[in-house]
């Protein structure tokens, strides 16, 4: 007979002391340890729990290992609050591969995890494989931005303090009905896990903090674009009402060696929206041999 716990969508998780940081980190764990691994980074009103429908599947072929970003979820925070951004946060990434023993990982990302699997890339090329970004804001730019994402960056933003600090509620709302091609399907117990970190103080300090911290990481990731010699996929909603896709095109002719995949009918929250055409674009992607190139994990 099968119970609610079966019927669930929630990953079972654990937690992690990550040693250089000294941080508690918690993660999920899907599929063996034997095959490549793939590590899953969340944006944001979100947490480790929104891939609920990209890592089962993936898990089939893959290691699948999904984080909370500090201060989000169940991960701690930072003390210092300035360290929630973008160079930190790939440097958490590497730290917790490093604690897990995991010598070479593929990356997917999508919002503010964007520019932090990136540099990852950029820091450690001989650590990450293949790279699959989304839906994020990779250089110090406002033009691609809607008004929700420029307030978070504005110092002192009355806005911002509206919609992280006074009205987290409203601003989940906002979040999902313009997040989503035609109307959010997230599942009413990963949404109310999304929503309690919306009420969290220290979950509400690390996302004002981490936009207001972004612009530096961001610079320097533009500076270093030509250096990420993996294979990137980047992937977009092509009804992005948050960041608008031409962002996509602009970082797919940066990068060296890019691919552009525009998924239709989807929003910004592509890996909720759209999950069966970003696992197919993705299994394709990853499945590709990387040739003369030490980086194939596959």
């Amino acid at each position: 007979m099968k119970t609610d716990q079966d019927n669930s969508k929630l990953f079972s998780t654990k937690q992690v002391r990550i040693q250089k940081f000294g941080l508690t980190i918690r993660y999920a764990e899907l599929g063996s340890p034997n095959n490549p691994t793939i590590l899953l980074l969340h944006g944001v009103p979100e947490n480790l729990q929104t891939w609920y429908a990209i890592a089962p599947s993936l898990s089939k072929n893959y290691h699948v290992l999904a984080i909370d970003w500090p201060g989000f979820g169940g991960s701690e925070a930072f003390t210092d609050l300035k360290k929630h951004n973008p160079r930190t946060f790939a440097a958490v990434g590497i730290d917790f591969l490093n604690t897990l023993k995991i010598q070479q990982a593929h990356v997917m990302a999508t919002d503010i995890g964007l520019s932090p699997a990136l540099i990852m890339g950029v820091e450690n090329p001989t650590r990450i494989g293949k790279i699959i970004v989304m839906d994020g804001i990779p250089f110090p730019t406002t033009a691609y931005s809607s008004w929700e994402v420029r307030s978070f960056g504005r110092k002192n933003s009355i806005r911002a303090k509206a919609l992280i600090k006074w009205f987290p509620r409203i601003s989940a709302k906002i979040a999902y009905n313009k997040g989503f091609y035609k109307s959010s399907n997230i599942p009413k117990e990963i949404q109310d896990k999304f929503l309690a970190d919306g009420y969290n103080k220290t979950t509400q300090k690390v996302f004002l903090s981490y936009f207001q911290n972004n612009a530096p990481g961001q610079a320097y990731l533009e500076s270093r674009i030509h250096e990420v010699q993996q294979p990137v996929l980047v992937v977009w909603g092509r009804h992005d009402r948050f960041i608008n896709v031409k962002l996509a095109e602009l970082l797919a002719e940066k990068l060296p060696n890019a691919r552009l995949k525009i998924i239709e009918d989807a929003g910004h929250f592509v890996h909720m929206d759209k999950p069966t055409d970003l696992i197919k674009a993705t299994k394709e992607f990853l499945a590709q041999k990387v040739t003369a190139s030490a980086l194939a994990v596959e």
